[in-house]
């Protein structure tokens, strides 16, 4: 029995609609609360109490079944595609070079029925599905399969018929193209949803197989999976924590960017905590589980993750949505079309001419193109300009967006400390210093030691040979360099080392706060320098920003970061809105709240404490400088790292959406006018295929304007508000 909550794995999905099939015949069941199915994902996650025979019961009888384990989303119709697309190409070339050699007439028959029948058999089998379920929604429900299958069964049908009775006037090479083109773009389409579950795979992926625990004063290795809490294990450098608990003996310093988002790394001494896929960097320490599996703050990470992803709304599309009403329609038209020649007194290959011409010319090519044609010239382009498109609903989400947030560190600033000041409180050459205390920590791996190792290479400071080198764990280091003994580190070591800091006190003060984090140096015992560090504002951030505010887009900030530095790097980019110190589930709430609003939502983030937010989030943004699993959990990848690339991808979207719309629109506006002129007797067959042809052609040519694209910034009525105040003016 279900209990609460469980996630199905679905295989058999094929389009969005059948992801609304399902949901609709899910939630009629009786001890179903709520189902929400996901078809990028292949899930369907229940709320309730029925067995699972019913539930696999139910789907079979709709031509689904139920799967253990992730499934890989979608299966891409590549073979199907090669088939179709090698046996196309001779019965276009036949037709369109007009040429007749003995038997050509049936080797198009040969060559089109093993398309259409054998490649296109999913429109078929798709389309009766929708005719033999009755369900507990027993009403007729057309979809895109419905008139694939209709456009090019009428093709096939009427030249078939032609063959049979000696008339030369055939349309095999329609059908082909039919089932071809759309096969092209589902396979497009599908290759972009393929690789949406391994999100998860890869979040899983960072946590360690392996631990070594202390038991009964031996260290023995364990899987991970049998840890238990109370055990002590142990965690040496370069290797990640596999499970949360409390340090007991020695000391490190952690890089926990996976689970915070902070970039600089913290220190880790006795009684302090650690956490399960965090990563220790350059000491060995102990510590006792807290939390194992399940139960760890990662795990509850993952967690997050599938729940958004079950979450999201399936993609339903403008052509799926009008299909049930168009499809009907059409057939009525071709029926009545037949009966009304027929009733006329022609004789029945007039009233099957003219009918079949109906159901060419409204042929859903165009209709199945306007928005795969649009989507793959303009995921392409965005591709030259380094921006990666998951999919339609991708692109068509950000057209849309009202709000978009940014994560901090990664993503506005660099990701890694820089060295912002130098003190030098000696009568020494800055550089003669400089390069003694660049020598000292050259040795060392620590972020803060090579960050003061790139500002020496910056000044064009000359490094020496240290000696007697000596690393103190998460602390600092020592080391003699030119006679000179040196003691770098936070101010914590140096007051432990019997160091008096007066010196530096007051510029200390000055360059406490904004994010910084000091290091001192003491020279043969005496203070004698003061290094600023900070997570530096990338250069492109403040123009990044103007411009989605430009474009009537609200900038807010979301970080796992201190106040303190979350104010400072708002301020400098211009964001008014920012929110601190939040937990990967509380950035979460943050966009659920706002979605609760009616606003659309974007989110940019670069780590793995973003994956939730990015998944939750209508559009996900992930810096291509970022983590694996941020790049999978998101819709749009900015692949070289630069927020200005976040505004370039919402003014494609609303190019490509713009394209859409008229591709649509010329689809809708060439059935009403080709239909009744079809139906009247105006347009034969041949001339039917023709305009369709190029009703599609049309479309095409149309979607592939978009090659030529260069990013704008279309300012609509919020964003010249924004604008003018932004230069000065009050509107």
């Amino acid at each position: 029995m279900v209990d609460q909550k469980k996630i199905l794995h679905i295989k058999g999905m094929r389009c969005a609609s059948c992801a609304r099939r399902i949901e609709s015949a899910l939630t009629q069941l009786e001890g179903i609360e709520d189902a929400r199915v996901n078809f990028a994902t292949g899930e369907a996650v229940l709320r309730g109490n029925i067995s699972d025979k019913t539930l696999e019961a139910t789907l079979l009888s709709m031509g689904y079944s139920l799967e253990s384990g992730y499934l890989r989303a979608v299966n891409t119709p590549g073979s199907r595609l090669t088939v179709a697309a090698l046996l196309t190409t001779p019965v276009f070339l036949i037709t369109m070079l007009e040429l007749d050699f003995p038997y050509s007439s049936y080797l198009q028959f040969l060559l089109a029925t093993v398309v259409v029948f054998g490649a296109g058999s999913e429109f078929f089998v798709g389309a009766l599905r929708q005719l033999r379920w009755r369900g507990p929604l027993p009403s007729f429900r057309a979809n895109m399969d419905t008139l694939i299958a209709m456009g090019s069964g009428a093709a096939y049908t009427y030249s078939l018929t032609s063959l049979m009775w000696g008339v030369k006037e055939l349309y095999f090479e329609t059908a082909c193209m039919i089932i071809t083109l759309v096969l092209l773009g589902r396979f497009l389409e599908a290759r972009a949803r393929a690789r949406t579950t391994e999100a998860i795979e890869g979040l899983m992926t960072l946590v360690p197989k392996k631990a070594h625990c202390l038991r009964e004063a031996v260290e023995i290795e364990v899987p991970v999976n049998e840890l238990s809490v109370g055990d002590r294990i142990i965690v040496r450098p370069g290797e990640r924590i596999p499970a949360d608990g409390r340090v007991i003996d020695g000391c490190t310093t952690v890089d926990e960017s996976s689970l915070t988002g902070e970039g600089l790394p913290v220190v880790k001494v006795p009684g302090d905590t650690v956490q399960a896929s965090t990563i220790n960097l350059d000491g060995t320490i102990v510590f006792e589980a807290l939390r194992v599996g399940e139960d760890t703050t990662f795990a509850h990470i993952i967690r997050l993750v599938r729940e958004a992803q079950s979450s999201k709304a399936p993609v339903e599309r403008l052509a799926d949505r009008v299909s049930g009403v168009f499809v009907p329609i059409v057939l009525l038209i071709a029926g009545g079309t037949a009966f009304g020649w027929l009733w006329a007194g022609y004789c029945y290959p007039v009233a099957l001419t003219t009918s079949i011409a109906v159901l060419l010319v409204a042929c859903p090519c165009a209709l199945g193109l306007a928005t795969p044609a649009a989507v793959t010239v303009g995921v392409g382009r965005a591709a030259q300009l380094g921006i990666l498109i998951r999919d339609a609903q991708s692109l068509e989400e950000a057209s849309r967006i009202d709000v978009l947030f940014f994560d901090k560190t990664g993503t506005i600033t660099q990701g890694r400390p820089t060295v912002t000041q130098f003190y030098n409180a000696t009568q020494r050459p800055d550089g003669e210093l400089l390069s003694q205390v660049a020598s000292c920590e050259r040795p060392s791996e620590h972020p803060f030691a090579r960050a003061i190792v790139e500002y020496a290479a910056q000044k064009g400071v000359p490094l020496q040979t240290a000696a007697d080198f000596r690393a103190y764990s998460g602390q600092g280091v020592k080391a003699r360099c030119n006679g000179h003994l040196l003691t770098i580190g936070g101010q914590r070591m140096l007051w432990e080392q019997g160091i008096d800091l007066t010196p530096l006190e007051a510029k200390a003060r000055e360059l406490k706060g904004g994010g910084r984090v000091l290091v001192y140096v003491a020279t043969d015992g005496k203070a004698s320098a003061l290094f600023a560090l900070a997570d530096s504002i990338k250069d492109t951030s403040l123009q990044a920003i103007d411009r989605i505010k430009a474009m009537g887009i609200e900038p807010s900030l979301l970080t796992g970061d201190h106040y303190e530095i979350a104010q400072e790097v708002a301020r400098q980019v211009g964001i008014e809105r920012f929110k601190a110190e939040l937990k990967p589930a509380e950035k979460v709430e943050e966009i659920k709240g706002e979605q609760l609003r009616g606003r659309k939502v974007g989110m940019v983030g670069d780590g793995i404490n973003d994956a939730p937010a990015l998944m939750t989030a209508d559009v996900g943004f992930a810096m291509g400088t970022g983590t694996d699993v941020a790049l999978e959990s998101s819709q749009i990848t900015l692949m070289k790292g630069d927020i200005r690339k976040a505004a370039e991808a919402v003014a494609l979207s609303r190019q490509v959406m713009r394209t859409i719309r008229q591709n649509l629109f010329w689809a809708f506006s060439y059935n009403i006018v080709a239909i009744p002129m079809a139906a009247l007797g105006h347009l034969s067959p041949m001339m039917a295929a023709g305009f369709m042809a190029f009703s599609s052609l049309l479309v095409v040519f149309n979607s592939l304007r978009l090659k030529g694209y260069e990013p704008g910034y279309v300012l609509d009525g919020r964003g010249v508000s924004q604008l003018l105040n932004h230069v000065g003016f009050r509107t």
